[in-house]
């Protein structure tokens, strides 16, 4: 790794789309940093054997928890159980995404609106509340 052990010590992390690929890989490496992990998706049977699996390797702390970033109060829900858990948030990865597997040019208008709309708002709209600490 580039960073020591423990640069991210007393930090907490929240990465969406952390149960799988990129996403997995990056919770793993806050977590050997020292930090305390929030990982959120919608798949949460596949969340829980990520965060132990994370946990047995690494003996740092991760939480899974359920989310659809395009569901406002789902993630408002994931911020609070976060807070609950570890105080507050310090590093948002909003890694989360749609995707089909096809060619841009062959998307139709529906499925690049719901793309480009999970990956850039990562939920669809404009927060009703604050979301950090």
């Amino acid at each position: 790794m580039m960073l020591p052990e423990g640069t991210l010590a007393g930090r907490v992390a929240v990465v969406t789309g952390g149960g799988t690929g990129m996403g997995k890989v990056m919770a793993e490496r806050f977590v050997r940093l020292g930090a305390r992990v929030v990982i959120a998706s919608r798949n949460e049977e596949n969340l829980e054997q990520v965060a132990k699996e994370i946990s047995e390797q690494t003996g740092g702390e991760v939480l899974p928890v359920g989310t659809d970033v395009r569901d406002p109060e789902q993630v408002h829900a994931m911020i609070s159980r976060t807070k609950e858990a570890f105080g507050g948030v310090d590093i948002l990865i909003n890694n989360a995404a749609g995707n089909f597997l096809t060619r841009a040019i062959d998307l139709s208008p529906n499925a690049w609106n719901a793309v480009v709309g999970i990956v850039l708002n990562g939920r669809g709209s404009a927060p009703k509340r604050p979301l950090g600490r």
